[in-house]
């Protein structure tokens, strides 16, 4: 049963070089708490996305990233935690708990760097 909010918004896509150009404006201008807050004041505590794109960084990570040397320790150990857990791909959980997280600490441990769920 969708909630009230569900029911009020309107599902919409938008291309990738948007989306990108976005993420950029917010990255480049540090932007991430304000643009954090500003959703949730808004009421809005998910992001509703297509597992697809999810499978495709999850991909991009795995194949990718993790098989060379780009990233730091940090960034490696994060990186390991999304591979594993795929951000919701996989096992996303119950409408409005988020995804299904690893629940025994091993090489995918991110510690206490990881974001919190």
């Amino acid at each position: 049963m969708a909630t009230s909010y569900e029911q009020e918004q309107e599902l919409t896509e938008t291309l990738v070089e948007n989306f990108v150009a976005t993420m950029k404006f917010i990255a480049r201008n540090d932007l991430w708490d304000e643009s954090e807050r500003a959703l949730r004041d808004a009421g809005i505590a998910t992001i509703r996305l297509s597992s697809e794109p999810i499978r495709v960084f999850r991909a991009l990570i795995k194949d990718d990233l993790l098989a060379g040397d780009r990233l730091g320790e940090p960034a490696r150990r994060h990186a390991l935690v999304i591979a594993e857990c795929g951000c919701g791909v996989s096992s996303p959980g119950p409408p409005g708990h988020g995804p299904v997280t690893p629940s025994a600490p091993g090489p995918g441990d991110a510690g206490s760097d990881a974001p919190p769920t």
